[in-house]
């Protein structure tokens, strides 16, 4: 049996990340861009997982080559994939919404990334869980952002008003 950790060790998915953070290092200054355009689009991307539902948005601004990673699960990689997977799976017991609180678009104006807080409720269990995100996002072209990369942590509840 493949442990889980020999197989990131030695997998393509490692690699990805690597040439995907050693490109970002080298071409995330002086963009062409101004990344708001970014955090509009993560704007929009959280308020339709609001509107029609956590599958429906996620698939909607999913890449083809798509990398969803999972809390204790294999990363989900293609859309073909993602829509299996979440198409078997009904989403009317979760909200989801995020903020973006950063942004950046890469030199040559086709990469950029954005980072936020994310927030789940369970209505099951009636629970609210929290988190940070990350998503890798690349232009399309007809000049649309897609995200090739999505990734996220549970975190404590945020600490407001200090």
């Amino acid at each position: 049996m493949v442990s889980y950790k020999k197989f990131y060790l030695n997998s393509p998915v490692l690699s990805l990340f690597l040439i995907l953070g050693i490109g970002f290092l080298g071409g995330c200054t002086r963009s062409k861009s101004d990344p708001s355009v970014l955090i509009q689009t993560d704007k929009a991307f959280s308020q339709m997982s609001l509107d029609k539902g956590f599958n429906a948005a996620f698939l909607f601004y999913a890449a083809d080559s798509v990398i969803k990673t999972r809390d204790g699960q294999f990363p989900i990689i293609g859309k073909n994939e993602m829509t299996r997977i979440f198409l078997a799976r009904p989403d009317s017991g979760i909200i989801l919404k995020w903020v973006p609180l950063k942004a950046e678009i890469s030199q040559s104006d086709d990469l950029g990334y954005t980072f936020g807080n994310w927030e789940l409720y369970l209505k099951r269990q009636d629970t609210t869980l929290y988190g940070n995100y990350l998503s890798v996002w690349k232009k399309q072209n007809d000049g649309t952002w897609k995200y090739i990369l999505d990734s996220g942590v549970n975190t404590p509840k945020p600490v407001t008003g200090k």
